[in-house]
């Protein structure tokens, strides 16, 4: 089992020798600069924290209207996925597939993974799984797009608040919240200090073995 004795650096591809760092200290790359690693003290557990706070607030996002809309005595509620089956409806297929990818399956899918690393590296379980979902997290992250789909809802409250009276449903509280707890949960995570957490209880196959 490998004890990560290098560190590349994300930047410039520097290899740089690991050392332990003191709590709350950020170790550098000595060529560009670039953070290589960070020693957060309860970082997973507030990580963690921050994951089941996003699944809670997911479920109240999905589950109440995100806007209301009223116009000549007439109400219309929109969910978040009622977004999706109004461009679906509109022969917008591949919109609405994106936007379901998007805003829905691709951030749950982060959560989720999230919540598996985080419990496997605090119980010590056997790590192949949290690497294989931890793997797929980071290459679907750039794909979640949240703070876009708030963007346009913002714009959208903008533009129609002139003609109909707009009602700001739980779901938008919510969803802000979700937007705030994964960008926290993103920004408290270090990615070599689960890499190395991962990889200390993972399963060699006899192929990896050293000989």
């Amino acid at each position: 089992m490998s004890d990560l004795p290098d560190v590349a650096c994300p930047e410039c591809g520097q290899l740089h020798r690991y050392r332990p760092i003191a709590a709350g200290k950020t170790a550098y790359c000595t060529f560009c600069g670039e953070t290589l690693y960070r020693n957060r003290p309860n970082m997973v557990d507030a990580v963690m924290a921050l994951t089941l706070a996003g699944l809670i607030l997911f479920a109240l996002t999905n589950l109440f209207p995100l806007l209301g809309l009223r116009a000549q005595g007439q109400e219309q509620e929109m969910h978040l996925f009622g977004a999706s089956v109004a461009f679906w409806n509109q022969e917008y297929r591949l919109v609405a597939v994106l936007n379901v990818l998007n805003i829905i399956v691709f951030p749950l899918f982060e959560l989720l993974a999230l919540l598996v690393v985080t419990l496997t590296i605090r119980n010590r379980w056997e790590s192949s799984f949290a690497i294989f979902l931890y793997r797929w997290m980071r290459e679907i992250k750039p794909w979640g797009m949240l703070e876009i789909f708030m963007l346009g809802v913002l714009v959208s409250v903008v533009k129609l608040g002139d003609v109909a009276t707009l009602i700001i449903g739980t779901s938008l509280w919510s969803f802000a919240g979700l937007i705030f707890t994964m960008a926290a949960a993103s920004a408290m995570l270090d990615p070599f200090t689960v890499w190395r957490e991962l990889d200390k209880t993972r399963k060699v196959k006899p192929h990896e073995q050293r000989i």
